[in-house]
């Protein structure tokens, strides 16, 4: 690199590096030439300089993917130096930049320090999950896939559910684009995560299974069956689906109105308030068990008829239902997990319209 711009990189300042092209309006192209060299973009994703990193990623967006005599690129520098913050910044730049390979395993080091950037898009919609599938990266495939249901975070269900079913510009989920590259290994890796819809369609109306069999006589029987084993479905088999709008407008419906009640409960009771209704669920259950189960010994010939009803309408009747609702209470009070989410979507997909379905995807968990 030059002396000169590696001074005004080591300075940071944007209006240095201006002023050097001014004087020298080659000197960027001139640095570009060399298949291995340390760039602007390398010194300055090194020592942290944001702003002239995103500038340089602008002017010569080309220097974003040199590595240096190293064999680092300059996303793989500030990783190591842990410049999180213009890390996050180069990849919302060109998600793409995941997938270059130098030393190192890029994308698994750049996941372990920054998580939260699974959930970032670039300009067209496109997540680093989006990126790898359109460039058949069956590898990094995988290292996502893993680290999405690996997960142990406050909002890791919300955040894996986020990425599976992100769509891009064109509407397009990861599956969408699986199944136009006809990849069979890239659809059965996507299809192994629970939180994956198999039915969200793109602009053009189409689902993943659509898509699939517009590859016309290319198209992987494999995959078609392995799609709609796991529950894809064709738009045409949707079509009975009315419009958000048209749902929305329409009266709640009693069993609605049940299930977003509990729904809106459950989000609202805090934490302390839940561990202390669950105590009382357990004794309750615990103390009508174990009468059911070694009820009083007492000399029926004592008893009238008439204590005998009592007696089993008592000690039998209530004491069951007290059991029961304890059951139910419990089960009411505890987080809904992953594995039982999955089991709802799969038994109720054909019975529930799909707007609800992309209404919960949206935020609005209480539609199912």
């Amino acid at each position: 690199m030059d002396s000169k711009l590696f001074l005004v990189t080591q300075s940071g300042s944007v209006d240095a590096l201006y002023s050097l092209i001014k004087k020298h309006p080659c000197m960027l192209q001139n640095a570009d030439v060399l298949p291995f060299i340390h760039t602007p973009l390398h010194e300055a994703s090194r020592t942290g300089k944001i702003d002239l990193a995103m500038e340089l990623m602008i002017l010569r967006p080309s220097f974003a993917k040199k590595l240096n005599s190293d064999g680092f690129s300059p996303l793989h520098l500030a990783i190591e130096n842990r410049q999180v913050e213009l890390a996050l910044e180069l990849v919302k730049f060109d998600p793409s930049l995941v997938r270059i390979h130098g030393r190192e395993d890029l994308l698994t080091e750049f996941l372990l320090v920054c998580p939260e950037s699974i959930r970032d898009a670039n300009v067209k919609g496109e997540t680093a999950l989006h990126v790898t599938v359109a460039n058949n990266r069956y590898e990094e495939l995988k290292v996502l896939r893993g680290w999405m249901q690996r997960m142990r975070k406050i909002d890791a269900s919300s955040t894996e559910i986020q990425v599976l079913n992100k769509r891009d510009r064109e509407g397009n989920t990861a599956l969408h684009l699986a199944a136009s590259k006809n990849n069979h290994q890239s659809v059965k890796q996507l299809l192994k995560c629970m939180s994956l819809n198999r039915n969200i369609q793109n602009k053009s109306g189409m689902t993943a299974l659509d898509v699939l069999r517009a590859n016309g006589p290319h198209m992987n029987i494999e995959t078609e069956k392995i799609i709609q084993k796991a529950g894809g479905q064709s738009a045409a088999s949707l079509s009975n689906v009315k419009k958000t709008s048209v749902f929305l407008s329409k009266p709640v419906t009693f069993k609605e109105y049940c299930s977003t009640g509990m729904a809106r409960y459950r989000s609202g009771i805090s934490d302390g308030t839940r561990n202390a209704l669950l105590v009382i669920t357990a004794l309750v259950i615990t103390a009508t068990y174990q009468t059911a189960a070694q009820p009083r010994e007492q000399d029926d010939e004592d008893l009238s008829i008439l204590d005998i009803i009592l007696q089993i309408v008592l000690m039998w009747g209530l004491n069951t239902i007290a059991f029961l609702v304890a059951i139910v209470l419990t089960f009411i009070l505890l987080p809904v997990g992953r594995a039982y989410t999955w089991w709802w979507k799969r038994t109720t997909q054909k019975k529930v319209p799909h707007p609800k379905t992309e209404l919960l995807f949206g935020g609005l968990k209480t539609m199912v």
